[in-house]
């Protein structure tokens, strides 16, 4: 079992302690200049408590410069609420992270075709599920601040700075939110032990059709479980 260490050294504690997803609902109305960094994301928590579910495109760049490496992905990414998500890759294709809404599943053939890791919720984190790791209560768990703007995928962004006012796994975070639509566009998170992670959205699709097959994780055969 010698690829499993390095695997979990690698693995980000924001991936750990995942009740993912970045996904976006529609704000009525511009982003005004003039308000503030809680504001905006307030407007977007606000959109984001009329949607079920919402799935979209997603692009991953995860640094890990311990190893000096970058790793890159694809795939696509839905949530249902309150606790189920999936993010599936098609580069690497069979690549998965899933929460069924009891235990999360990280699964990266590409790295470890032999095990997958099996983790308990944690209902307090909104780990990989951005909406509600940083659009849910923001005033309690940050200090914001705007950057500036940025075009994210052909869309206009306000670029936010979030800094955890509590332990969150994490040492700061940047939101990418749409200037025009408030939803989330890109996020980057910078953990503890020095990796950032980049997740960029596009394809954004909210309450579509996905069955209950889309939030279950099927141990391949052959494959150990490793329980956390």
């Amino acid at each position: 079992m010698p690829a499993m260490p390095r695997l979990l050294d690698s693995l980000p504690r924001l991936t750990v302690l995942l009740a993912m997803t970045v996904l976006g609902g529609v704000v009525p109305g511009p982003v005004v200049a003039q308000e503030d960094a809680m504001g905006v994301l307030e407007r977007a928590s606000a959109a984001y408590e009329s949607v079920d579910t919402i799935c979209a495109d997603f692009r991953q760049v995860l640094e890990v410069p311990l190893l000096d490496q970058e790793n890159r992905g694809e795939g696509r990414l839905c949530q249902r609420r309150p606790n189920l998500f999936s993010m599936r890759f098609t580069d690497p294709d069979g690549d998965a992270v899933v929460a069924d809404g009891e235990f999360f599943w990280i699964y990266y053939r590409s790295i470890n075709p032999e095990q997958v890791l099996r983790l308990p919720l944690d209902p307090s984190r909104g780990g990989m599920d951005f909406y509600r790791e940083f659009l849910e209560r923001p005033r309690e768990k940050y200090d914001a601040v705007i950057e500036g703007r940025e075009e994210i995928t052909g869309r206009e962004t306000v670029r936010i700075r979030l800094t955890p006012r509590m332990e969150r796994g994490y040492r700061e975070a940047r939101v990418w939110i749409d200037a025009a639509a408030g939803t989330i566009r890109q996020v980057e998170v910078s953990e503890e032990n020095g990796n950032v992670r980049t997740v960029t959205l596009d394809g954004i699709r909210t309450d579509p059709d996905v069955g209950a097959e889309t939030f279950r994780f099927d141990v391949p055969p052959g494959v150990s479980v490793i329980a956390r």
